[in-house]
């Protein structure tokens, strides 16, 4: 069973070489300084190999020979050696470091540019916490490739040969004696590399869940506490912890078989010690030259068991790469042709032709709509929940892609229309409005970033918001948390209307805009929204009688079937 394991898995790094050669293609642009990275560790490794070779002469021809004379230049070899090994060794480290941070920063740009692209069809169907292991475990797994494993595996390849040569210059018997016992460490190495990749994987989906959970239940804090369901949720976070720690403790109890491979190098060395004492005590072998061979004895099970465990993180990388490769090989369900055109000067028209649409494969939610605003009119859209009126803001808006019929835009069907120039020209209020964690400013100023001040303000006036901003400790300058976690709702939502003023586009759309708006604040902004609207072309999505009086039409949506 082992052995299949292990055949399958070297199968497996086999098969996924085209997987770590798109890996290794985010080296690219850094590979010059990869390439000195290596040289450098090649100078460090190099250097190491003079110490033990300073102690045999120490030995030798100092101690046992009493020749002061000799010491104090034995000594500036072996501190040259030493702080030159150990800058050079900084450098390196250093130097592999950072490519490794540029590499892994182009890998994260690059899955965030496609889950951009995927927008609300893919994130809907995702946890945060899933979405986010992505960043923070996979592409710093794929990362290690770049900052340590590429480096170590031609660092330690040369330094075994290296050693290997020297110890068969030493004393060929005991070097002789040594080498059969490398390919079963490698072996044991190996092996627990198998296992550990194994036990690592399950760790990481542990960990994703666990973040995932995490992240769901602090959002969920005051619904928690609002529905009594905070035993539940104790007792749903416990078992997943308890699932994590039995990850680490799995992973933790399948790293002991490394202790094999130490126990069979130690073995070897007592056997060695043994027969070279013995060497010594019969005057065939130097009492340095035995001390510096068993130096380079423990060298030379290190680039074993370095190398040994190299196909076990690189599958753990592919296995990484995988997912993360997984999420970029995605077609995003909305793209631009390629002959795509901007939308300018906007009159205002938007028909709806026949359209059908369902989420994935779901049932349809809508079926054969069909509706015309003229340019400037007015229109509300009434409903039941779940009769399709977001649907209809987000197919205008591009987030999806109708199954069939058209959506056109002064005429022009939006699939021969590039999405940013459409969003460009639409404003819109979301009924659950999103802010960043930022200043109040900065949040009205995403609708237009080259705002002034004065430009903010007025926007903010225009949406009844400089009133309660003006209040608020540190005015337009103040964070407004998470999510905008420090404001109530119907200031979040007089934000988000304060946004479209800003922008001034020629088509507006209100989903629910004034649903959390007292009585008071509701006819404050029900006056701005009527000046909002003068000229425009508006699309209205509301319950309430108040928020649809200043539609010139209402369109009743029933779910289908």
């Amino acid at each position: 069973m082992t052995g299949s394991s292990r055949r399958s898995d070297l199968r497996k790094l086999w098969e996924d070489r085209r997987l770590l050669y798109r890996t290794l293609s985010f080296l690219k642009p850094w590979l010059k300084w990869h390439v000195l990275g290596l040289f450098l560790t090649i100078i460090s490794a190099a250097l190491a190999l003079v110490q033990p070779w300073v102690s045999r002469l120490l030995i030798d021809r100092v101690l046992i020979e009493r020749n002061t004379g000799l010491l104090a230049d034995i000594c500036l070899v072996y501190l040259a050696a030493v702080l030159l090994g150990t800058l050079v060794g900084m450098a390196s480290t250093l130097l592999f470091s950072w490519v490794g941070q540029r590499a892994g920063i182009d890998l994260k740009m690059a899955l965030h540019l496609k889950i951009e692209q995927l927008s609300v069809a893919y994130t809907g169907r995702k946890r945060l916490g899933e979405l986010m292991a992505g960043y923070t475990s996979d592409v710093p797994i794929m990362q290690g490739l770049y900052s340590s494993t590429l480096s170590s595996t031609v660092s330690e390849v040369i330094r075994f040969i290296v050693v290997l040569a020297v110890m068969l210059t030493i004393n060929t018997r005991l070097t002789l004696l040594a080498v059969p016992s490398i390919p079963l460490f490698a072996l044991i190495i190996a092996l627990a590399g198998t296992m550990l990749k194994r036990a690592s994987s399950e760790v990481q989906e542990k960990r994703a869940t666990f973040t995932a959970v995490l992240q769901e239940q602090l959002a969920g804090l005051r619904t928690s506490a609002a529905f009594n369901r905070e035993k539940e949720e104790r007792n749903r976070f416990k078992v997943v912890m308890d699932e994590l720690l039995r990850s680490n403790i799995i992973m933790t109890v399948k790293g002991f078989v490394l202790n094999g491979g130490s126990l069979l190098a130690s073995f070897t060395l007592i056997l060695v010690i043994w027969l070279g004492g013995q060497e010594v005590i019969q005057g065939r072998m130097e009492v340095g030259v035995l001390i510096a061979f068993i130096s380079y004895f423990g060298m030379l099970f290190g680039p074993v068991g370095s190398l040994a465990g190299v196909a076990a993180q690189v599958l753990r990388a592919m296995g990484a790469a995988e997912r993360v490769f997984g999420v970029m090989d995605m077609e995003p369900e909305v793209t631009d042709k390629e002959d795509a055109a901007e939308l300018e000067e906007v009159i205002g028209t938007v028909e709806f032709r026949n359209v059908s649409f369902s989420y994935s494969e779901g049932p349809e939610v809508l079926s054969g709509f069909s509706m015309k605003i003229q340019a400037g009119e007015t229109v509300a859209l009434s409903g039941e929940s779940g009769a399709g009126k977001s649907t209809v803001v987000s197919l205008l808006m591009r987030f999806f892609a109708p199954k069939s019929g058209s959506i056109l835009i002064d005429g022009i069907s939006v699939e021969d229309i590039t999405a940013e120039s459409i969003r460009k020209n639409i404003g819109v209020v979301f009924q659950d409005p999103f802010l960043y964690h930022d200043s109040v400013a900065e949040n009205i100023r995403v609708a237009k970033p080259s705002a002034s001040e004065e430009e903010v303000i007025s926007a903010a006036s225009a949406a009844c918001a400089n009133g309660f901003i003006c209040g608020l400790p540190e005015g337009y300058e103040t964070i407004v948390g998470d999510r905008g976690s420090s404001l109530s709702g119907g200031q979040l939502q007089r934000i988000a209307l304060a946004r479209v003023f800003l922008k001034d586009p020629p088509i507006v759309i209100l989903d629910e805009a004034t649903s959390a708006l007292d009585s008071a604040s509701e006819e404050q902004v029900h006056r701005a929204v009527k000046r909002l609207l003068a000229d425009r072309t508006c699309l209205i999505i509301a319950h309430r009688k108040s928020a649809v009086e200043t539609a010139e039409r209402i369109i009743h949506l029933e779910q289908v079937n």
